[in-house]
């Protein structure tokens, strides 16, 4: 699947529902208007956090927005902020009862990486938040501790 291409037609669908243009989002997610443009034309992703204030903006699930479902939210779905990303992996590996080095077989995510995130020295991108999410076979709102 081509996130960058699925993430550019859903985050065009939004704007378009809340008739805001680029400027306009740019401005408020405090992003370069050229941002926005490169995303819309599936140039490339947006930051984690700028990821995260798009999804509050436009109150839709993780999952619609990069393409692996087709409804913003399912009836009456509230989302909760998403907390810090290592401490929520961390709780998400273990609910889903995955070790590390399991879910590094099923990714093929580096030890690298994986030692960075939980120890909250940087964040991932998204098409490792989409890997992450299937490797566990959760939805990347659970990953994101949005929803329970």
């Amino acid at each position: 699947m081509d996130i960058l291409s699925k993430f550019a037609e859903r985050l065009k669908e939004l704007m378009n529902e809340k008739d805001v243009n680029a400027p306009r989002l740019a401005k408020i997610l405090g992003v370069k208007s050229n941002s926005i443009t490169r995303y819309l034309n599936g140039v490339y992703a947006p930051t984690f956090q700028i990821f995260i204030a798009m999804l509050d903006y436009f109150d839709c699930s993780a999952d619609f927005l990069l393409g692996l479902c087709e409804f913003p939210r399912r009836e009456n779905q509230k989302f909760k902020p998403s907390g810090v990303f290592s401490q929520r992996f961390r709780q998400a590996m273990k609910e889903c009862r995955t070790s590390q080095y399991a879910l590094h077989k099923r990714t093929g995510i580096t030890w690298a990486n994986f030692s960075s995130w939980l120890n909250g020295k940087s964040l991932p991108y998204l098409d490792s938040l989409v890997r992450i999410a299937l490797g566990l076979d959760c939805s990347v709102d659970f990953l994101l501790g949005r929803e329970d």
